[in-house]
């Protein structure tokens, strides 16, 4: 039985004998399981009240789920998943390419 009652936001899963071992049973608890927040923060789409439904539609595209209204944490495979994903993602919620927002500056339509 888990001391501490986690599972993966993004994949369901729960932590393996290993890491359930390092975390529960040493200082380091589970350095590789972090909080949405921080992933989608690094990818450049913090969660905050303004783009909330931004994040919920990446999170749904990325996992396949409603994202949950207390996040709790990611595996590191969702994390790296979200990491490669995500720049597409937000871009395509935008509209723009894929390669990112366009650089072009037109001067007073022109």
């Amino acid at each position: 039985m888990l001391l501490t009652q986690m599972r993966c936001d993004g994949c369901g899963r729960r932590p393996s004998l290993g890491e359930w071992f390092r975390g529960e049973l040493t200082a380091e608890g589970y350095p590789e399981w972090r909080h949405p927040g921080i992933t989608f923060k690094q990818c450049g789409v913090p969660i905050s009240i303004e783009n909330r439904a931004k994040v919920e539609y990446l999170f749904q595209a990325l996992y396949g789920r409603p994202m949950p209204v207390e996040l709790g944490f990611l595996c590191p495979q969702c994390q790296e998943y979200a990491e490669e994903e995500i720049p597409a993602l937000s871009a395509a919620y935008r509209g723009e390419p894929a390669g990112g927002p366009s650089t072009e500056r037109t001067w007073m339509g022109q």
